[in-house]
C-alpha cells in the first residue's frame, strides 16, 4: 500500500470503510479486506462512495479525517 488512505470492504456486513488509521489494516483478515489506497482523503472516499453505490453498501469513514471540500 503506498498511499496513506485506504479502503476497506467488509462483504458479510456490507459494509465499506475509508479509513487513514494505520491500527485498521488489522481488520483484513478479520472479515475485511483491503481493496485500495490512495493518497488524498478525498479520492478514497469518492472510490469508496462509488463502490457503496454500485453494490448497496454501508459507507463509514472517520470525521476527524474528512478533508472539507473547498468552496468558491
Amino acid at each position: 500500500m503506498t498511499g496513506k488512505y485506504m479502503i476497506l470492504i467488509n462483504e458479510e456486513a456490507a459494509r465499506v470503510l475509508v479509513t487513514g488509521r494505520e491500527q485498521d489494516k488489522e481488520l483484513a483478515g478479520v472479515g475485511w479486506s483491503i481493496i485500495g489506497s490512495f493518497q488524498t482523503w478525498r479520492e478514497a472516499y469518492e472510490r469508496a462512495r462509488d463502490i457503496a453505490d454500485e453494490r448497496d453498501y454501508i459507507l463509514e469513514w472517520y470525521l476527524e479525517e474528512e478533508t472539507p471540500v473547498p468552496s468558491n
